[in-house]
C-alpha cells in the first residue's frame, strides 16, 4: 500500500491529476454532462494519498490533523454532488505537499552544505605550545590560534591581534571583516 500511495504522490502523477482536473473544468464550461467525469481521476490520484494520511495519523498517531479535514471536505463535496470541487481540494493539496516536500529537500541540502564547510582541525595553544586537535575536542576556555587564511573553528572572543574575517558562510556578506581585540566571532 506504502508503494502505491508513494507512486500516486509522483509529481507525474499529480500532473496526470490536474490535467484530468482541467478537462472536467472545460467539460463544465461547455456544459457537456459526460457519462465519467474525469475529476474522479484527480480525487484517486490526489485524494487517496490524503484519505491514506488522515486514517494513519488518526489510527496510529492518535491525532486530528489537516490531512482528516481534508478529507471530511472532500467527503463532503461528493456526496453533494460537487466532484469538482473535490477534485480541486485534492489537486490543490497534493501540490501543496509537492511544494513543501521541495522546500524541505532544499533546506536540507543547504545545512549538509553550511556543515561540510566547517574545519576538522583547530590549532590549540597549551603551555605555550602549538597543537594540532581535531576541532570536536575544543573546550570552553581553551585558546584557539587561527594561523591566516584558515576558517575559524569555534565562536569566541579575540584577545590577541587583530585580522580580517571571511563570514560570508553566516552573514552572508561577501566581504571580510576587521576584526580586533575583544570582537566576538
Amino acid at each position: 500500500m506504502k508503494r502505491i500511495i508513494e507512486f500516486l504522490e509522483s509529481p507525474l502523477m499529480v500532473v496526470i491529476g490536474g490535467v484530468a482536473l482541467a478537462s472536467s473544468f472545460v467539460l463544465v464550461l461547455k456544459e457537456i454532462q459526460p457519462a465519467f467525469d474525469p475529476a474522479w481521476i484527480t480525487i484517486v490520484i490526489c485524494g487517496l494519498p490524503i484519505y491514506f494520511s488522515a486514517l494513519k495519523k488518526l489510527f496510529i498517531g492518535k491525532k486530528i490533523s489537516s490531512p482528516l479535514l481534508i478529507s471530511i471536505a472532500m467527503t463532503a463535496c461528493m456526496f453533494i454532488d460537487e466532484v469538482f470541487a473535490a477534485g480541486e481540494v485534492a489537486f490543490i493539496m497534493a501540490i501543496g505537499e509537492m511544494l513543501e516536500d521541495f522546500a524541505v529537500d532544499r533546506s536540507r541540502r543547504g545545512i549538509s552544505k553550511l556543515i561540510s564547510l566547517a574545519p576538522d582541525k583547530a590549532h590549540r595553544i597549551n603551555n605555550q605550545n602549538l597543537e594540532e586537535i581535531s576541532a570536536k575536542e575544543i573546550l570552553e576556555g581553551d585558546v584557539v590560534r587561527v594561523l591566516p587564511g584558515e576558517k575559524i573553528t569555534v565562536d569566541g572572543v579575540i584577545i590577541s591581534g587583530s585580522t580580517s574575517v571571511d563570514e560570508s558562510v553566516i552573514t552572508g556578506e561577501s566581504l571580510p571583516k576587521d576584526k580586533t581585540l575583544g570582537d566576538k566571532r
